[in-house]
């Protein structure tokens, strides 16, 4: 017997950033398919959370297969036996995780400076990193594929949050689409009727002050819908930027006024994070201990 689709919900994203996060030892997990809209819109339309799945992978899932004695292991794969459809997690759960990597998705590649982030509390006082693309880049990976679910996907996005079409067409050029994708996806957006005369749902706006920080090797998020804004470094290994750490001021701050300082993932009393040599380096305009990601971060 089939299973109804079911809607995800946030506490199932939740669910899936704690298992990936214990299973691989991991502190970011990466969701890259339909469900990410969760990870900064919770309260997305229903049609787009309609999915038997959340497509996810843990940050570390490179260094993972490394260290496994067979050569040939792969995350994703591990992912589909141990959470995958059919498994004791379906069964369990009612929903199932998709094994892919950070190839799956078709993105553009400045897509993690517009990243959306989401703390969740892991297994004992562990906190782990939730990852998704953007709600624009969501939006392009669709339209790679174009399949029916995916123009149901954007059609109830655009209706929700009217799509600026300009962006959406330069992110498709950024991805490098093949002529024939190009063309379908563009008169695709074309045909998208022009949102009612309504009130909309409004995107997420910062509620906190974002801090100055590197540009570049750092990149701001906003978090808890805007609550609180968070300063991350460059991960060259995962290809994100997903460790809590800025030189030029606190990592975190809240809508309330409240800050934390942190380099390279670690509390730091103000004090402490004034006198570390990062931090007097990055005064200097030294930042050669942070690196930065092979494409042009945008402006």
């Amino acid at each position: 017997m089939s299973r109804p689709i079911g809607i995800r919900t946030v506490a199932d994203l939740e669910r899936t950033a704690r298992s990936l996060a214990l299973y691989f030892k991991a502190r970011t997990v990466v969701v890259v398919g339909s469900q990410g809209i969760l990870v900064g819109w919770p309260g997305a339309p229903v049609t787009m959370c309609m999915s038997p799945e959340i497509d996810a992978y843990p940050a570390n899932a490179r260094a993972w297969e490394a260290a496994q004695d067979d050569d040939l292991a792969e995350a994703s794969e591990e992912i589909s036996v141990i959470f995958g459809e059919g498994s004791p997690f379906h069964a369990a759960h009612g929903f199932y995780i998709d094994g892919v990597d950070d190839r799956t998705a078709r993105l553009p590649p400045s897509w993690p400076a517009r990243a959306v982030v989401r703390e969740v509390r892991g297994h004992g006082t562990a906190t782990v990193t939730v990852v998704a693309p953007g709600p624009d880049d969501l939006i392009v990976s669709k339209l790679a594929r174009l399949a029916d679910k995916d123009r149901d996907y954007i059609a109830a996005y655009h209706r929700a949050r009217p799509l600026d079409l300009a962006v959406i067409q330069a992110r498709v050029a950024e991805c490098g689409f093949e002529e024939v994708l190009a063309q379908r996806a563009l008169a695709f957006l074309a045909g998208l009727p022009s949102p009612p005369g309504r009130a909309t749902a409004a995107p997420v706006r910062a509620g906190a002050v974002v801090p100055p920080h590197p540009a570049g090797t750092h990149c701001a998020f906003l978090m808890d819908e805007g609550r609180s804004v968070s300063v991350r470094a460059w991960n060259e290994a995962a290809g994100l930027y997903d460790i809590l750490d800025n030189p030029l001021g606190p990592a975190v701050v809240a809508q309330d006024g409240t800050s934390a300082f942190r380099i390279d993932g670690e509390a730091l009393t103000q004090a402490a994070w004034d006198a570390h040599p990062r931090v007097r380096a990055a005064r200097q305009g030294d930042l050669s201990g942070y690196p930065r990601p092979n494409w042009t971060p945008p402006g």
